[in-house]
């Protein structure tokens, strides 16, 4: 028995050693501007490399896989400045399309659930402005979480990374506090992203839906502001947990319109709130998890191309996750692509 365990430690060791390291910008680029880099003494230290704002988002060390958000690194001979007036260049950066295409697929496996997202940049939006993130807690909990940028291609890309990058630096929620601190989180990014669009006229309007769910203890705290959804597939059935904070939900609630206009209401694609109006009044709640839940978290993109039917038979077929959610994406970009396409499904 003894050997046998041992045999399996060694095994995931050199699983783990044969996985590729991933790159920071300055590794890739041999730019030498890292500290200790051959080149500081010339050029200065990155400030990529030095900024912890970003720690850990796309598995780098500071912001060495997030490097297109940060004033003032030297790229092509030159410095470069905000996000806003250096997108362009950066989209056309082959570590900018590396780093995105390592991203765009990543599963999580634990002792008690299974996690598989995938995103889409669609058929007919050239930039991708979803992102989510799968990320495990000091103490074995789970965050996940899914945005959609809004306000514009700069803006929308600036929103979402801005909330992915906070989140990723999130180690611990405290323990019986979890709904109130992911709140105070929301509201906080919130108000920063509006201050960024403030500041800068190129990322005027910028905002992000956002759903956030942490895992632990058989229990789903989750929150949410926008029109990306939260659902769970349970004894074959699909629930929606969230309820999109749109104009038509609005009128609705102040009698309005009836509940049969609200479905085809044209109010019904226009939100009232987002991550970046700095007005943010998120919504949370609690899910407890029952044996063999399926959880999807989905933007627009997926859920408002797929009608529930087609939802159901694809999550209920008896295939993986992956098969899952590539199905699902599928299923939208059959539907023509309209959109930029993300989901996130962890089975418990």
């Amino acid at each position: 028995m003894l050997n046998k365990i041992c045999q399996e430690i060694f095994q995931k060791a050199e699983k783990i050693a044969m996985e590729p390291k991933k790159q920071n910008c300055w590794e890739y680029m041999k730019c030498g501007r890292e500290p200790e880099g051959k080149k500081i003494a010339k050029l200065g230290i990155c400030p990529v490399a030095v900024d912890s704002t970003f720690n850990g988002f796309n598995q780098g060390t500071n912001a060495g896989r997030l490097c297109w958000l940060v004033e003032g690194t030297f790229c092509d001979g030159k410095v470069q400045g905000t996000f806003a007036e250096k997108r362009d260049s950066c989209r056309d950066c082959d570590f900018y399309k590396q780093v995105h295409t390592e991203e765009e697929v990543t599963e999580l496996f634990t002792d008690t659930m299974s996690i598989f997202a995938l995103t889409h940049m669609g058929l007919v939006i050239k930039s991708n402005e979803d992102r989510y993130l799968i990320k495990k807690l000091t103490d074995g909990s789970v965050l996940l979480a899914i945005a959609d940028g809004l306000g514009g291609e700069v803006a929308g890309d600036y929103a979402a990374e801005i909330i992915m990058g906070k989140l990723a630096g999130i180690h611990h929620v405290t323990m019986d506090s979890e709904q109130q601190e992911i709140e105070l989180l929301t509201k906080d990014i919130d108000l920063s992203i509006n201050s960024e669009a403030e500041k800068n006229p190129d990322l005027e309007g910028m905002g992000s839906t956002l759903v956030g769910v942490l895992l632990r203890d058989g229990f789903a705290h989750w929150v949410h502001v926008g029109d990306s959804r939260l659902y769970v597939l349970r004894e074959n059935q699909l629930i929606q947990i969230t309820e999109d904070q749109t104009f038509a939900r609005f009128l609705l609630e102040e009698g309005e319109i009836t509940p049969e206009q609200a479905p085809t209401h044209y109010s019904r694609h226009i939100m009232d709130q987002c991550v970046g109006c700095g007005i943010c009044e998120p919504e949370t709640g609690l899910l407890e998890i029952q044996n063999k839940d399926l959880l999807i978290l989905s933007t627009d993109g997926l859920h408002k191309e797929i009608p529930p039917e087609t939802m159901v038979s694809l999550l209920n077929a008896e295939t993986s996750l992956k098969t899952k959610a590539q199905s699902m994406v599928q299923a939208a970009l059959d539907t023509g692509g309209k959109d930029n396409i993300t989901i996130v499904i962890a089975k418990l």
